[in-house]
């Protein structure tokens, strides 16, 4: 296991001791009355057995074991045990803010893994973890060498790649967005790269207002992904 990481930020802490409670090796924070998020931390970390020490000097501070970036193989196991994987794929997102904000919400979507490319790309930094609020420690971040080459994977495995592109002719919610999926997004200034949007099976696009040139993409993803789980809800 890694050596272990401090964090002190409250959602980040509240979010591993509800959903993995073994990744915390130990809470410090003041032995005082507390507000109700910290006596909800510690409640949460007396029902699950995690260590309480008491520094007055400390609002909160957790001490956990970071979550390993995962590579093809772990891929491999979630097109052989699930039904109709739902994957996200970052082409270059090279912004801790964005990767942090996008893994977030991948976790809220229920999205099954982000695929990020080995070069040129952001993977599991302290920036990416803490602006995630926890979602880096429990959603799997798979890199890979070559995207184009997992996409092809992706497609020899019958799962339909979506590029989201403002290139697109459909709007998102026009689209079918149930079944195996693996949804592409591209940074900012370059979009996606073209070897890879030919890949796709269909391209969407999310209508916004002319006075508008783009969205930031993590809130595209945001847009998408929670209208692909909605649709995935009520299958």
């Amino acid at each position: 296991m890694n050596r272990s990481l401090k964090t002190r930020d409250i959602n980040f802490i509240k979010t591993i001791l509800e959903n993995d409670p073994d990744k915390i090796e130990s809470i410090s924070l003041a032995d005082k009355k507390q507000e109700k998020k910290i006596s909800q931390i510690i409640a949460l970390a007396s029902k699950n057995n995690v260590k309480i020490i008491f520094n007055n000097a400390l609002r909160i501070e957790a001490l956990y074991f970071p979550k390993e970036i995962e590579d093809i193989n772990y891929l491999e196991k979630i097109l052989a045990n699930k039904k109709n994987p739902f994957i996200l794929i970052l082409d270059h997102i090279t912004d801790p803010q964005n990767l942090g904000s996008i893994l977030r919400t991948s976790l809220g979507a229920n999205v099954d893994a982000v695929i990020v490319p080995k070069k040129r790309a952001c993977h599991l930094s302290t920036s990416v973890r803490e602006v995630s609020k926890g979602a880096s420690e429990l959603l799997p971040l798979i890199v890979v060498s070559n995207l184009r080459n997992t996409v092809k994977y992706l497609k020899e495995n019958f799962v339909q790649i979506i590029a989201c592109s403002e290139k697109a002719n459909n709007n998102y919610y026009d689209a079918d967005l149930t079944g195996s999926m693996a949804f592409i997004f591209g940074s900012e200034d370059k979009g996606i790269q073209p070897l890879l949007e030919k890949e796709a099976d269909e391209m969407i696009k999310i209508p916004i207002d002319s006075k508008l040139e783009s969205l930031n993409v993590s809130n595209a993803t945001s847009v998408i992904l929670f209208e692909a789980k909605k649709q995935r809800m009520v299958i």
